[in-house]
This record gives structure tokens, C-alpha cells and sequence, in this order.
């Protein structure tokens, strides 16, 4: 008999059973206070029960009979015949090169990125560049339109221009005579000839006259550089021979004579016509306050000074060299800065 068959027996005897009745109405649902209360199936709930217990009897007598039974293994030593440290080298190792392959795969992936930039940036950039040629096209033909409208502007105005020259010529009485008249074209090229010469001559005569201004201006320099020469020249002969009087008279112990008797000074008057006398001359005496020998010292320092650098006023190195307290060479490396 299966299993079936015994639930149907089962169920069909307890509807048979004298407390089927009451089990029916114990399992009929009751109301009260507003609730309804429904019971439970309990031929329904022992079937479960019974479902359950065969299944859990089946799954023990399952377990018994798979029950896995002994090992036997014979004792060995495990991790192989590689050593501790073998191991940890291998680890490291394989963790380098793991490191290694993230490092090559994040430098392949950013020279993808970047490569992909480049090309829309290039992409961006040709667009840009074919628009930029549009619009020079553009503006090179706007251009050569406007060119042409002008042109054709002019060739119009002229047309005209010479129509009224023509009329008017043809109003005016042509005196009588044998040649031909000449056509307006003519005249108007004759026009512009006789302007053109006329702008050349004026041209000409503005050239010669900027060439007559230099001349003038360089003649001028020319002669402002010969009288500064001049005047230099005379000043140092001056200088020249004050000192040489100064000096004649402290090694004879008297007093210098005139110029004119002098044969140094009568050398120097046949180039010179008008030379003063050191006496009355307004250049300062520098042996003002020094004794003879100091004078001639300090006379031939300042000498030296003015020859080393003319462009100095004797005063201003008479007034270095007291300043040195009669230090020529003090004095000259003071100036030559």
C-alpha cells in the first residue's frame, strides 16, 4: 500500500468516526465581539506531520549508508621540498611584478587618454583652421568684388569726364587753321605731363637748396673747429710762456723783462700778433702763496695736467691740484676717473 492510499484510508476513517461530528463543527469558524475566529485543518496539519517524519527518516537512512568511512595516510612532511625563504623570495617577487603590471597598465591607459585628446584637440583644430579659410576665401572674394565695382566705378567717371570735355570743346569756336584739333585724351595727357615736370622741377629745387644748407652748416663746423683750435692754441701758448718767465726769473733771482725783449717771446709774437705780458695777464698766478721753488713745482704739475687733458679749464686743474696739496699724481688719477 502506498502512501497515497494510506492518507486516503486515513482521512476516510475519520470522517467515518463517531467524533467526525464534532470535529466538524470544532472546525467550523465561530464569531463573536466582531472578530471570527477560523480553526485550524488538523487532517491537513497530521498529513504534514506525517510528510515531515517519513522525509527525515528517509534523509537518517540516506546519511548511513554514504557515511564516509576511515582515512589512511601515510605521514609526510607538507610544503614540498622548496624552503621558507624560497617561498618568500617567490612572493615578493610575484608582488613586484603585479606592482610592475598596474604601473604598465595605468601608463597604457593615460597614453590612450592622452592620445584621444590629441586627436580631438587635432580634430578641434582642423575645423577651426577650415573655418578660418572659409572666411579668408570669403573676405578675398568680398575684396576683389569691391575692387571690381570701384574699377568699374572710375572707368565711368572718366567715360563721363571726357564726354564733357568733349562737349565743351566742340561748344568753344576752334580757331581757324590747318592742324588737326587736338582730342581731349591729348590734352588731358599733356596735363598731367606738364604737372609732373612741374612737381620735378620743384623737386630739383628742393634738393639743391637741402644741399646748399649743408654746405653752408659744414662750412660753419669748419670754422667753429678751427677757432676753438685757434684759441687753444693760443691759451697754451700763453700758459706756455708765463711759465717760462716765472721760471727764468726764480733761477736768475730777478725779475722777468718785457715780452718784446724776451728771444722766447719775440719767437712766439712773430706767430702770435697780440700776446700779454704774464704781469697784466688775467690768467691766475699759481705761485700765489708758495715759495719759488714750490712755484715752479706746482707751475710744472699744472702744465702737465693741462697738456694731459686740454679740454679742462686751468683754473678748475689749479684748483684740483690744491686740493692735493701739490699731488700730481693724486691729481691725475683723480681726473683720469
Amino acid at each position: 500500500m502506498t502512501d497515497r492510499e494510506q492518507v486516503n484510508q486515513y482521512e476516510y476513517e475519520q470522517r467515518n468516526s463517531p467524533t467526525t461530528s464534532n470535529t466538524q463543527t470544532r472546525d467550523k469558524p465561530t464569531y463573536a465581539d466582531g472578530y471570527t475566529r477560523i480553526p485550524p485543518n488538523s487532517s491537513r496539519h497530521s498529513e504534514l506531520q506525517r510528510t515531515v517524519q517519513k522525509e527525515e527518516e528517509a534523509l537518517r537512512k540516506w546519511k548511513e549508508e554514504n557515511h564516509p568511512g576511515p582515512i589512511h595516510l601515510a605521514p609526510v612532511r607538507l610544503g614540498g621540498a622548496v624552503s621558507l625563504e624560497e617561498v618568500r623570495q617567490k612572493q615578493q617577487q610575484e608582488a613586484r611584478q603585479v606592482k610592475l603590471k598596474k604601473r604598465l597598465q595605468k601608463e597604457e591607459i593615460d597614453r590612450k587618454n592622452r592620445q584621444a585628446e590629441e586627436e580631438e584637440n587635432q580634430q578641434m583644430k582642423d575645423k577651426q583652421r577650415d573655418k578660418a579659410n572659409k572666411l579668408e576665401m570669403k573676405r578675398k572674394q568680398e575684396e576683389q568684388r569691391r575692387q571690381d565695382l570701384y574699377q568699374h566705378d572710375q572707368q565711368m567717371k572718366n567715360r563721363e569726364f571726357l564726354q564733357k570735355v568733349e562737349t565743351s570743346n566742340r561748344t568753344v569756336p576752334m580757331a581757324a587753321s590747318n592742324s588737326i584739333p587736338a582730342s581731349s585724351w591729348a590734352k588731358c595727357q599733356e596735363y598731367r605731363e606738364s604737372k609732373r615736370q612741374d612737381e620735378n622741377a620743384a623737386l630739383l629745387e628742393k634738393k639743391e637748396e637741402q644741399r646748399r644748407k649743408a654746405e653752408i652748416l659744414e662750412e660753419k663746423l669748419k670754422q667753429e673747429e678751427e677757432d676753438r683750435k685757434r684759441q687753444i692754441d693760443t691759451d697754451h701758448r700763453r700758459v706756455n710762456l708765463a711759465f717760462l718767465n716765472r721760471l727764468e726769473a726764480s733761477t736768475s733771482g730777478r725779475m722777468s723783462e718785457p715780452m718784446a725783449n724776451t728771444p722766447v717771446s719775440s719767437n712766439i709774437c712773430e706767430d702770435d700778433e697780440e700776446i700779454e705780458d704774464p704781469a697784466s695777464s688775467p690768467v691766475p698766478n699759481p705761485l700765489q702763496g708758495y715759495t719759488e721753488e714750490e712755484g715752479c713745482v706746482q707751475m710744472w704739475a699744472v702744465m702737465k695736467l693741462q697738456c694731459n687733458f686740454p679740454y679742462y679749464e686751468r683754473d678748475m686743474l689749479e684748483d684740483i691740484l690744491r686740493q692735493c696739496n701739490g699731488d700730481y699724481q693724486q691729481a691725475y688719477e683723480l681726473l683720469n676717473v
